[in-house]
């Protein structure tokens, strides 16, 4: 019975560190899990902000585009995401007793701005395409009115000079509208290009992918920034052009601008 008793008590010693293994193994699985999920959520919240832009910028609510294009660098925020993903590569390696991953390669590795591919727009763009459409325009109208025999040549200077400002005020908001669409573009290209790329390196173990990833993440984030700044100064510029072409958006900032030059009571 002694060597029957010792054999039970080494038996049970065992089950109970393989349940104490399992214990860790599940913590580890857990916290794994939870890290996967919150770079997850990072990529679900950037393609639920390019919806909200798309609103946003419909509407011509400069000021909520502005507030989204700030929250972007938040969501991408290095110090946040790159410990998310280094703690992911190492619990796993811990985990399936592989070889621990070499995280001395920096973010800071891929600082230069001008390497990466994410979308780019500049005001000589945008300019080009402005003018590009008001030839057109002309082209078009010679093509339809040219060969009309006016019977009194100020009313033909007359008509084309009318034709010329509506097709103006038309190249002043779609120039608006690209620069508009250029934000939602690079928002799109992080949370639909760049992000699902981040995630399955992570899952496969990936660093330097990741953090390259995550590098162009950042710098096409920073350049949200002036993307928008890009956007606000082309949307001024159709505002002043014809406040109405802006709709509620416009009428509110009329009647402000109304208020504000208006004489104030003693």
């Amino acid at each position: 019975m002694g060597n029957l008793a010792k054999a039970v008590a080494e038996l049970e010693e065992k089950v109970e560190a393989v349940r104490e293994l399992r214990k860790i193994v599940e913590r580890l699985d857990t916290e794994i899990a939870t890290r996967m999920e919150e770079i997850e959520a990072i990529g679900t919240e950037l393609l639920d902000l390019h919806g909200d832009l798309d609103n946003q910028i419909a509407e011509y609510d400069y000021m909520a585009v502005e507030q989204s294009v700030a929250s972007v660098a938040r969501l991408v925020d290095v110090e946040t995401v790159l410990p998310a993903i280094d703690a992911v590569l190492l619990l796993t390696a811990l985990r399936d007793d592989e070889p621990i991953p070499d995280l001395s390669l920096p973010l800071s590795s891929f600082d230069e701005d001008d390497c990466w591919d994410h979308p780019r727009l500049t005001q000589e763009d945008l300019d080009r395409a402005f003018k590009a459409a008001l030839a057109r325009a002309d082209q078009r109208w010679e093509e339809i009115w040219g060969d009309h025999s006016w019977e009194v040549l100020d009313e033909r200077d007359s008509q084309r000079a009318e034709d010329h400002a509506d097709a103006e005020q038309e190249a002043i908001k779609d120039r608006a509208g690209r620069a508009g669409a250029h934000v939602m573009e690079l928002i799109d290209y992080i949370g639909d290009t760049l992000w699902p790329d981040l995630v399955e390196a992570v899952e496969s173990g990936a660093r330097e992918r990741a953090v390259r990833a995550l590098a162009a993440a950042c710098a096409a984030a920073r350049e949200a920034e002036p993307a928008y700044k890009l956007y606000e100064v082309n949307l001024s510029v159709q505002y002043e052009s014809s406040p109405a072409s802006l709709g509620a958006m416009g009428e509110l900032l009329g009647n402000f601008e109304t208020w504000l030059t208006s004489p104030k009571a003693e």
